[in-house]
């Protein structure tokens, strides 16, 4: 009996391997060291041609059982040492990420550059920030949170919009991007400290008087901006553009969509991955709980219909969990956090009604 056993548990450790290992295989497209994935994927049917059509009286048979059981141990580690690889590399990418391209420069936007003020104001644990300034003829300001591997040139579209209505806005690259510093990339974690950060910055300017800041953020930007004024009581109006739910849902989603691999077991190793190298706690980057707390200031979330990075269902879960006045805007056309390039005339006039109505 107790060998009987042991010959499933090994033919079911094997089985296992080889799924994993032909789901890693799928994603040679993107990988293309994930095609010798497929090399372990008969390791199981290899086992139960051993076991039950090899002739036990044949002189091959210690040679093909070494061999067999060689290929099968090997199957195993290197499928487990491939899986590995591939969350690595995942919570690489997750930390830090490659730079957007195709951003607007300061140049693209001729109204605006000569107001570009470069400041620079340290984040709560004394990382340094650096960002733009564009001071405004009105009280309100509006601090703008670029999203995931992007950099303040992200939000220039946001600023000019902002900006010819009279509102002051402040621009800036988050930790470990653009000028600023850091180590790494904290999925809103840190980003919110760094938004709370611009907020007292704007408050230390004496010659902008008190104005009354509101914010606005893009996907990772939007679910800092969120964390930053449920914690805040100065931030007085919140714009979120394409936020995930949750960092599980974003590395899984991301893994779908960039990489072609299924949600697991990448995600969830790729996230635990991430939080050794770094030392957070994901789960405290929860947009969802945290939006309940900026009651009873007023929320705008937006989300483009054509966004295949993030699901509508994070920004709707998020809409959903609002205990104060809040609004969703499915935006036509859209890409990822593109809401403002896609559709610049109504998205214009939203977020600047939202904003002078918030503020």
């Amino acid at each position: 009996m107790a060998i009987v056993c042991l010959k499933v548990g090994v033919g079911l450790v094997l089985a296992a391997a080889a799924a994993f290992a032909a789901l890693m295989g799928i994603g040679g497209p993107s990988f293309s060291i994930l095609y010798v994935a497929w090399i372990f994927v008969p390791a199981p049917f290899a086992y139960a041609y051993y076991l039950y059509r090899l002739d036990r009286g044949s002189p091959w048979r210690p040679r093909v059982r070494a061999l067999a059981f060689s290929y099968m141990a090997a199957s195993t580690v290197l499928t487990a040492l491939l899986l590995l690889a591939v969350s690595w590399v995942g919570s690489e990418r997750a930390i830090n990420p490659s730079p957007c391209d195709d951003l607007t420069e300061a140049s693209d936007h001729p109204a605006l550059e000569p107001a570009l003020e470069r400041v620079e104001f340290t984040s709560r644990d004394g990382t340094g920030l650096v960002g733009w300034l564009v001071r405004g003829s009105r009280d309100e300001a509006v601090v703008l949170v670029h999203g995931y591997g992007c950099r303040r040139e992200q939000m220039l579209p946001h600023a000019e919009m902002l900006h010819e209505e009279g509102f002051t806005v402040l621009l800036f690259d988050t930790r470990n991007r653009g000028e600023s510093g850091g180590d790494f990339v904290a999925m809103g974690y840190y980003e919110k400290d760094d938004a709370l950060a611009a907020v007292e910055y704007l408050g230390s300017r004496p010659d902008l008087g008190d104005p009354r800041i509101g914010m606005l953020g893009l996907s990772l930007g939007g679910v800092a901006a969120i964390l930053a004024a449920a914690e805040s009581a100065e931030v007085l109006a919140v714009a979120a553009e394409a936020p995930f739910r949750s960092v599980d849902s974003a590395v899984s989603q991301s893994f779908t969509h960039f990489i072609g691999l299924p949600a697991f077991p990448f995600a969830p190793i790729t996230v635990w991955l991430a939080e050794v190298r770094t030392g957070l706690d994901t789960g405290l980057i929860d947009p969802v709980g945290a939006i309940p707390e900026i009651a009873p200031r007023p929320v705008l979330i937006m989300h483009g219909d054509a966004d295949e990075t993030i699901s509508h269902d994070d920004s709707r879960a998020i809409f959903e969990a609002a205990a104060g006045p809040a609004e969703r805007w499915i935006i036509p056309g859209a890409g990822h956090a593109d809401g403002a390039t896609d559709a610049p005339g109504e998205y214009g006039e939203r977020i600047v009604a939202f904003f002078e109505d918030g503020l």
